[in-house]
């Protein structure tokens, strides 16, 4: 990665000594039209070599339900900032580790620090065998260490549906 930046240095040198021979020629747009993808490359270059060396620490969601609950989750689709991030669909097997105290990971990954807005949908039957979907927000700021969000799904026995209750943990 540090042997590209001085290429494109270089490159980007040899091409302001060209197009200023050639804007005698006529061709000064396409010269200059070079020397600006040649800017673009090196911004994104630099920008890579930043990610690369100060890459933030990583954001994992978890997952996990209440013990014994009669309500059935079958899958949870998950967005950060508006990208889609995740997606798991519950076997019987998996399901049931989940009711037993289980948690799931559903995500890991580098987030910049600051605020971040998580949007969780979750599929499901209620007791009666009835499906339905809902959907909650949650805000949460990643500061400089690890972050760690747990989704915890919990029953709603008066809606006969679940709902959300999170917890965080930062490690430095």
């Amino acid at each position: 990665m540090k042997a590209l930046l001085p290429l494109c240095g270089a490159f980007l040198i040899g091409l302001c000594t060209v197009a200023s021979a050639a804007d005698d020629d006529g061709l000064s747009e396409q010269i200059r039209q070079l020397k600006s993808e040649a800017l673009d490359l090196n911004r994104d270059l630099t920008l890579l070599e930043q990610e690369l060396l100060y890459a933030s620490p990583q954001t994992s969601i978890f997952v996990s339900v209440d013990v014994g609950t009669p309500i059935r989750l079958v899958d949870v689709n998950l967005t950060i900032d508006g990208q889609h991030v995740g997606y798991h669909f519950y076997s019987d097997q998996e399901f049931e580790a989940l009711t037993k105290g289980g948690i799931q990971r559903l995500y890991t990954g580098n987030l910049a620090s600051g605020r971040h807005v998580m949007e969780a949908t979750i599929t499901g039957y209620d007791p009666l065998g009835k499906d339905y979907q809902k959907t909650t927000s949650y805000t949460f700021t990643k500061g400089a260490g690890k972050k760690m969000v747990e989704m915890q799904v919990v029953d709603d026995l008066n809606k006969q549906q679940h709902k959300f209750e999170f917890r965080e943990w930062n490690q430095q």
